[in-house]
């Protein structure tokens, strides 16, 4: 069974293959044959997402086109394994159809944070859709009885203003942010 931590590693380890997609070219899953699949069900009963289904199906989707490598300068953190860990993890990526797509994961337990991108770039854009999957609880799970419990929302939006987004990423959270030509 996936918690809400899993979902979270889940997503960082699909931006790291993304921002990495000019060596990675393909990437498997076990899991998605195993017995802990992303998606569960029963024998004569119900059917569910487990947490970690929600990065995979988000990445799927809206990771097409070409890989971006944005240069994110984050506040980090400590470790017991690694100094000056960066809280913000993300990528985008460039659809054929001019739209970008930005994928992050916050990982500060206590704290939102602003992000703020140039995107002056890519012409004029608008936001289409922030989606966040957030828990209060990193151990929370989906289960047949409460298949709900961990699943995205709509996040609070944000603002574009001379090419430059702001948009606030709730604490510990995978976020995908859709922008469109406007």
């Amino acid at each position: 069974i996936y918690n809400f931590e899993d979902a979270l590693l889940v997503g960082a380890m699909l931006i790291t293959f993304l921002r990495n997609a000019d060596r990675v070219k393909v990437a498997c899953m076990a899991q998605l044959v195993n017995v802990i699949a992303p998606i569960m069900t029963r024998n004569g009963g119900g059917v569910w997402a487990q947490t970690i289904y929600w990065p995979l199906m988000h990445a799927s989707k809206y990771g097409r086109g070409t890989a971006l490598r944005p240069v994110i300068d984050s506040p980090t953190y400590d470790c017991s394994d690694y100094e000056k860990v960066p809280l913000v993890d993300g990528t985008a990526t460039l659809g054929d159809d001019g739209s970008v797509t930005l994928f992050a994961v916050n990982r500060d337990m206590n704290e939102d944070i602003l992000l703020n991108a140039d995107l002056r770039g890519f012409g004029g854009l608008k936001i289409a859709e922030h989606i966040v999957l957030h828990h209060d609880d990193v151990k929370a799970i989906n289960t047949e009885e409460n298949p709900g419990n961990v699943a995205p929302a709509t996040g609070n939006g944000g603002v574009i203003d001379g090419g430059k987004l702001e948009i606030k990423l709730p604490s510990l959270s995978w976020n995908v942010i859709r922008l469109v030509k406007a």
